[in-house]
Order: C-alpha cells, then structure tokens, then sequence
C-alpha cells in the first residue's frame, strides 16, 4: 500500500452536479467539471468486494489523490482505464485523510453514475 502514498500514475476528473440549458429555453440537472489531479485508482480485491456487497454501500474502488479539502461526498469522479474508456465513479465515502499528515486523501467509490 506504500505506493499509493509515493505515486499518482492516473489524471482524475472532478465533476459537480450543476443547473444546465435543456436547450429549448429550460433548466435540467448536469455534471461540469469542478477540477483535475494526479490519482492512484485502483479496484478493492475480491474478498473486500464480497464484504462490500453485503451493505447498502458497496465499494469497487479506492481513489488516492494529493490532500485537499474541497472534495465532497456529492461529487463524481470521471477516470480513464487502462482500455481508453471513461469510467464514472460514485463518490461513496467523505475523503479520508490518509496517515493524518495532510498528504494523501482516499475515497471509495463505486462504478456508476449515481450517488444512491
């Protein structure tokens, strides 16, 4: 788990849900990117995802990502994979600061487009 801590080989995509133009002169729910960072996104093992399908939260992925605090639970989380395809995460949990030393943060999150 140490590199997690040391390396941030993925780019991540904040997203924040916002009011946009339906087009025909009304309103609708949209997502606008909020901002961009280096991340370590990687899937939980087997045996965690079994224990995870067991709660009313399962979890499919951690994110690591340099310390900031301006990161809420309601957000999304667009990552590219290995394959080229855009993955959107469901921020699950409220950003965990790894260690207490300000330097790392974690979310769970899990594939999918809607925080339930």
């Amino acid at each position: 788990m140490i590199e997690a801590y040391e390396q941030f080989p993925h780019t991540i995509t904040f997203l924040y849900q916002t009011s946009v133009s339906d087009g025909a002169g009304g309103w609708g729910t949209g997502w606008a990117i909020y901002d961009t960072s280096e991340a370590l996104v990687t899937p939980i093992s087997s045996r965690e995802f079994g224990q995870s399908l067991q709660t009313r939260n399962p979890i499919e992925y951690e994110v690591y990502y340099p310390y900031r605090t301006d990161i809420k639970p309601e957000m999304r989380v667009n990552y590219v994979d290995e394959e080229g395809e855009t993955l959107t995460l469901a921020i699950k949990t409220r950003p965990m600061d790894q260690g207490g030393a300000h330097d790392v943060m974690m979310i769970e999150c899990t594939y999918g487009d809607a925080n339930g």
